[in-house]
């Protein structure tokens, strides 16, 4: 079922994440889940928008998470020096469109990874984008939408890619980036989630390739493309917080090292923190049952 995400929707009980936005600070995502897994940390739900929903995409279609790893790093490294993939992405559109995210669209990009690695709506799986024409959140769940539309929907970071038009209960949207709406969506959860969350960058990169790079990197420290939305209530909720000050999420010019460091850091960062969560009784273990 495609929803427009109200209070009266009930995620499944159970440990719930929260999978923030945060673009290329994807990596930390995989440490966290690393770490999850090693605790017996099993997720009936997430939440999760913009880089974190493509995370979540992959870990809930049942890819592994050293697997979805090294597919990150492949397309971080490779995907955007690929001039197919420019041609492919490239796309005439209305006026409104181009003005607020120019002339290339994830869709072909994603439709293509979407078949590539077989990924399809799953129960666990809660994609959130943002109506940019009213500010309203937008959810993706069940089992019966377009994956296409939602993930291409809640990457759509403004001022870089065009928006998705989407008819939704009568209405005509244009979604973008769910961090437009919020980074963390935890509104959306009901009692304790395990969020992870990334710390915007502070410094200039040390690591990049391109302008582009800079720009983005100059952008994250002034003035955010999808704002800065980022409050999370940490009493209510398991936190773990990662980022490194010198990568900003949209600077992808960064090395394959850095990338790694990034899941060390998620690991190293979650592990006693989700540690202690169990042992509080905040959050379940299938390893803390069994003993």
């Amino acid at each position: 079922m495609e929803t427009a995400l109200m209070q009266t929707s009930t995620p499944p009980q159970g440990n719930q994440g929260v999978i923030g936005a945060g673009g290329v600070n994807i990596f930390h995502h995989f440490g966290v889940f690393k770490a999850a897994q090693e605790l017996g940390i099993e997720f009936e739900s997430m939440v999760a928008a913009s880089a974190g929903a493509q995370a979540a995409t992959f870990l809930t279609n049942g890819y592994s998470i050293d697997e979805t790893t090294e597919i990150f790093l492949k397309e971080v490294q490779t995907a955007r020096w690929n001039p197919a993939n420019w041609m492919l992405c490239f796309r005439p559109a209305d006026p409104l469109s181009i003005m607020i995210g120019g002339w290339f669209s994830l869709q072909p990009y994603i439709a293509q990874m979407i078949k590539k690695y077989n990924l399809k709506p799953n129960k666990k799986l809660r994609i959130l984008a943002c109506d940019y024409l009213r500010h309203e959140p937008v959810l993706f769940e069940g089992t019966d939408y377009d994956l296409v539309t939602a993930l291409t929907a809640s990457c759509s970071v403004p001022g870089w890619v065009q928006p998705v038009w989407h008819m939704h209960e009568g209405r005509l949207k244009l979604l973008v980036d769910g961090a437009v709406y919020h980074y963390n969506p935890t509104e959306f959860t009901s009692g304790t989630a395990i969020v992870s969350r990334f710390r915007p960058a502070t410094e200039m990169p040390r690591e990049w390739q391109t302008w582009m790079d800079l720009y983005f990197q100059m952008r994250e420290l002034c003035f955010p493309l999808a704002g800065n939305s980022r409050y999370v209530d940490d009493t209510r909720n398991v936190v773990i917080e990662n980022g490194m000050a010198n990568v900003g999420g949209l600077n992808i010019g960064i090395s394959r090292e850095t990338c790694l460091k990034m899941v060390e850091n998620g690991y190293n960062t979650a592990k006693p923190i989700l540690k202690k969560a169990i042992a509080d009784g905040r959050i379940t273990s299938t390893k803390h049952r069994a003993h």
